[in-house]
């Protein structure tokens, strides 16, 4: 399956703008991701498709479910369609490498209308998924491969010490902070609280009069 998906990518980065269609074979494979997750081969190898079926799917929905004619909600900022999708398509078109919500995107690509009615919720929807940092790695479809795959953003570790923890479409990993640990060796009353310096004393005088 992969041969035949990057010898089809080849030839559709190689026709002219006008002339792309969408092709059965490159619908095929995006509905692999859809149901799998596996990506199986780099983003640069994919991203002229996805970005073109991207576009067309949009332009589509737009076609079939028109803009919503009513009051606007409030609570939900308008932005007309094509300012929206230019939106879409440059950030999809920045990245560097392959969005951990690959399975999500292409869900959407394959069956746009299976869980919205509207044109403006479903940018919505993609724009959602397509905000987005880390990256995954190609999987492989050999099982046992070393590669790390992200999920939706969920990892599943393959061997990760191949793969530093690394985003590629975005700034880096924050790490947790090392905190110094809180020593329990300190005095500790009944109630549960450090014993204060005035308890102490009184303790001391306490004991010096039964001394005496």
């Amino acid at each position: 399956m992969v041969d035949r998906v990057c010898n089809r990518m080849k030839v559709f980065l190689q026709e002219k703008k006008g002339e792309k269609e969408t092709c059965p074979i490159l619908d095929q494979f995006l509905s692999h991701v859809a149901k799998t997750g596996e990506t199986m081969i780099q983003w640069s190898q994919i991203k002229g498709y996805f970005l073109f079926k991207l576009e067309k799917v949009m332009d589509d929905f737009k076609d079939s479910c028109p803009e919503q004619r009513g009051p606007a909600n409030p609570n939900v900022e308008y932005i007309p369609f094509e300012e929206m999708k230019q939106r879409i398509l440059k950030i999809v078109n920045g990245y560097n490498g392959i969005p951990f919500t690959i399975q999500r995107l292409c869900e959407l690509l394959t069956e746009p209308k299976r869980n919205y009615a509207g044109t403006d919720k479903f940018l919505r929807g993609v724009e959602k998924n397509v905000m987005v940092v880390s990256c995954v790695y190609p999987t492989s479809e050999k099982k046992g491969s070393g590669c790390v795959n992200r999920m939706n953003g969920v990892m599943f570790p393959g061997n990760a010490s191949a793969f530093p923890d690394r985003n590629v479409n975005g700034p880096g990993t924050h790490r947790p902070l090392n905190r110094p640990k809180l020593s329990l060796s300190s005095s500790v009353a009944t109630n549960g609280l450090p014993d204060s310096t005035e308890s102490k004393e009184q303790a001391s005088e306490q004991s010096d009069r039964t001394v005496k």
